[in-house]
């Protein structure tokens, strides 16, 4: 059990023999102090017994080690004072011993620093029940020595009730501010905040005391002690704004004086039978409420108190983490600022850039200060691979080397690997961006596809290129139940004019049909040179006889080209086309043939029509297709 010496509170330590003989010298004095000052003010039973609250204070603050000196003291005062014989002043000791001890034992069950059960509202009832249990026990004995003894004339229940609320409201009046003055005895005086009220509620209380126990008593007496209930007031005022130690003192003080007036015969109380009786129940009662009220406002004050350190606390780790955010912003800009890289910062919820480097300013052409606030839109060549961008990082979270299709500032393409993290950025989310320039590869790989793909001598697809576009073409039209014609088309004796006029004329012969059909064609349409001097078309969504007229007038376009060769030599060229209407079909069609077989239908009509007279257009009848697989993709390696 917890120990305290007397002169140096040290708890939790063994004090020494010395120290403990000075408290339980201290503790003895006071109880015996108490009993001849209690024995001389009453002549018979007295209503109050502060030796009680003296006893309760030993436990609370030395536990056993101090209740030998109440022991000693109980027994010479009983022997002394109340003319009891030895054996029964020991007996009555025990009880006095044996009550604030198994108080004790019980209340540090519920509260283990018995000393600080009165901070707190379940610390206060459990309090109030262990007095209860102390009261009792020593009640027991007290009560039992005096019906034996006969030097009382009450029985045994009149005599234990009465030496049961006398103990009681003598400890819960006097201890705690006992056990409080103790504890802050080392720490030094200082005036409360808001000295001036503290005054003012312990005037207010010492003047309703004044009223209502030393004024002579008289006919307002019924009314004064119907009015005994408002020295709560000005407890309740300083249990709700002071500390603990002012308020039990109050309460002390209140105790004292009301107890003085009624034994002077003045007040409200002695002109009702009984009067000590209905001044321990008005004690039981304003004790527990002001000890109840002192004890949450403690808590209260506690709560406050932490919530304060824990405010500043937070507002230190809020400056501390806003001046780390800041040093980290300063570094990573620094950081950034030195990287080649282009690198820029967007904040994804405004599609805002926030920040670019110096190398991502060089790369776009513009300045840092141009950059910044600006649309992150606005520096993509088409703002659709931004959306499609946009989708990719919401689903997988961060991009890496995704090429991406950019703006200079003069307009022209700018090609890039993309790489992109999510991030925080002055505390807020953002998308760090990191650009890997490959304009010079993307513009070989470009024009490798062109030269793969584009015929050199008449800028029209190769025949690779028409085959692998007219495939996809066929593939859509068949998804989009739409009809696509298909055009062959020779020159009418072509090699006569190679043979005649040389080949550089025969290529500007070519050239300039080329140019016709290129002119006569519709956006979607294709046309390509499938070699020598014969062209392939393909009409997208066209009906019968749309396709029949689309091909006559090519071939009288044609028909009409006047053309200059050196020597004042000139060609008037024609052709003679094979034609066939390719229409699509559900998926219960039987035949679904391939553009290669539709290219060898409309050969056969090309012949056709060079075997009736040239110079003409024969179709073959309609083929029906359906939806097949596409070819695999061809790569730059396999077109090179």
């Amino acid at each position: 059990m917890q120990t305290l010496p007397v002169k140096a509170i040290t708890l939790g330590f063994p004090p020494s023999t010395a120290s403990l003989v000075q408290a339980n010298l201290l503790v003895g004095s006071f109880y015996l102090l108490f009993v001849a000052l209690i024995s001389q003010a009453f002549s018979g039973v007295a209503p109050v017994w502060p030796s009680a609250a003296v006893a309760m204070f030993a436990a609370i603050m030395g536990g056993w080690r101090w209740l030998p000196g109440i022991a000693i003291a109980s027994w010479i005062g009983n022997a002394l004072f109340m003319a009891m014989p030895s054996v029964w002043s020991l007996w009555i000791s025990l009880g006095n011993v044996l009550g604030p001890w198994i108080a004790i034992l019980i209340l540090r069950r519920a509260i283990p620093d018995v000393s600080s059960a009165l901070e707190s509202g379940r610390g206060v009832i459990w309090f109030g029940v262990c007095v209860a249990v102390s009261a009792a026990i020593s009640a027991g004995f007290g009560a039992t020595a005096a019906v034996v003894n006969a030097t009382s004339k009450l029985s045994f229940n009149d005599a234990f009730f009465t030496w049961f609320v006398c103990d009681l409201n003598s400890v819960l009046m006097l201890t705690p501010a006992f056990v409080h003055w103790w504890k802050d005895s080392r720490a030094p005086f200082k005036w409360p905040h808001g000295a001036l009220d503290l005054w003012l509620a312990s005037t207010t209380l010492i003047i309703m005391t004044a009223l209502l126990f030393f004024m002579p008593a008289n006919s307002t007496a019924p009314m004064m002690r119907a009015g005994t209930f408002l020295i709560l007031l000005p407890l309740l005022w300083v249990a709700l704004r002071f500390p603990q130690r002012s308020t039990f003192t109050l309460l002390s003080i209140f105790f004292v004086l009301s107890l003085i007036g009624t034994g002077m015969g003045q007040g409200a109380m002695t002109q009702i039978h009984e009067p000590y009786t209905r001044l321990q129940i008005l004690f039981i009662t304003v004790g527990m409420v002001t000890l109840l009220v002192s004890a949450m406002s403690f808590e209260r004050r506690r709560v406050l108190e932490t919530l304060n350190i824990s405010y500043a606390e937070l507002e230190e780790r809020v400056v501390e983490r806003t001046q780390q955010l800041r040093d980290n912003l300063i570094n990573l800009e620094m950081l950034l600022d030195n990287v080649p890289v282009p690198m820029v910062i967007t904040r994804p919820d405004q599609s805002l850039v926030i920040y670019a480097n110096l190398a991502a300013a060089d790369y776009f052409g513009l300045s840092i200060a141009h950059m910044v606030d600006s649309s992150s839109v606005s520096y993509f060549h088409r703002p659709e691979d931004f959306k499609a961008l946009e989708k990719i990082l919401e689903k997988e979270g961060s991009l890496s080397s995704h090429e991406v299709a950019l703006r200079h500032r003069d307009g022209h393409t700018l090609w890039a690997l993309l790489s992109a993290v999510p991030s925080r950025y002055n505390d807020i989310p953002v998308m760090m961006l990191a650009f890997q320039d490959i304009s010079p590869v993307k513009q070989r790989e470009i024009q490798l596809e062109h030269l793969v793909s584009t015929d050199a001598l008449t800028g029209l697809a190769t025949r690779r290129h028409f085959m692998q576009r007219g495939t996809e073409m066929l593939l859509t039209a068949a998804r989009n139940k739409q009809t696509l014609a298909l055009f062959i088309l020779d020159l009418d004796h072509f090699k006569i004019i190679n043979d005649t006029y040389g080949h550089p004329a025969g290529d500007v012969v070519l050239r300039r049909v080329a140019e016709t059909c290129r002119s006569s064609l519709r956006p979607g349409d294709l046309c390509g040179r499938l070699g020598g001097e014969e062209f392939g078309v393909i009409l997208i969504n066209v009906n019968q006889e749309a396709a029949h007229r689309g091909a006559e007038r090519l071939r009288r376009l044609i028909g009409q080209l006047f053309i200059q060769l050196d020597g004042d030599h000139h060609v008037n060229p024609s052709a003679s086309i094979g034609g066939v209407l390719l229409l699509p079909s559900d998926m219960a069609a039987t035949s679904s043939p391939n553009l290669e077989e539709a290219i060898i239908a409309a050969d056969k009509t090309l012949y056709r029509a060079k075997n009736t007279g040239r110079n003409r257009v024969v179709f073959a009848p309609p083929i029906v297709f359906k939806h097949t697989s596409p070819p695999p993709a061809t790569t730059t390696e396999e077109k090179i």
